[in-house]
């Protein structure tokens, strides 16, 4: 099982950035993202905590704000429905570094527009930036 370490959060460039696992065909550990509300488009399997979703290749486009008008495909900003294994939460970040609105989970969660967030999408939908992973305790 892959396992996600970050020791320092810097930009990546494209070539650089790391990838995460699709969702497993049974969920026992840690949680899934999805790019779309109830579970679909492309999915990545999440086990430890992400201070950086764009340090992670995803489905989501960004620009690059400088002249070099380069593109990078991320996590970041991208995720509208999460999956839960049991025994888990798994507690999402409007920003990086585990910062801003938060909202802790225990089960599965179809669309991230019904979190109560200030995100302008509505929700947390497309607003997540960082990720912890945690067991239950007596899990």
């Amino acid at each position: 099982m892959l396992r996600l370490a970050l020791v320092f959060a810097v930009p990546l460039s494209a070539a650089c950035q790391k990838e995460l696992p699709g969702a497993p065909s049974e969920l026992v550990a840690g949680i899934v993202v999805y790019e779309h509300v109830n579970f679909e488009g492309a999915s990545a399997h999440i086990t430890e905590d992400v201070s950086d979703l764009r340090d992670f290749k995803g489905p989501c486009v960004i620009s690059d704000s400088g002249s070099s008008g380069s593109t990078t495909d991320v996590w970041n900003d991208c995720i509208s429905s999460v999956r839960v294994a049991p025994g888990m939460s798994a507690t999402l970040y409007r920003d990086d570094g585990y910062r801003d609105d938060e909202i802790t989970i225990t089960s599965d969660m179809p669309d991230l527009r019904t979190a109560r967030h200030d995100c302008p999408k509505g929700g947390l939908n497309d607003c997540v930036s960082s990720i912890r992973i945690r067991r239950i305790p007596g899990n």
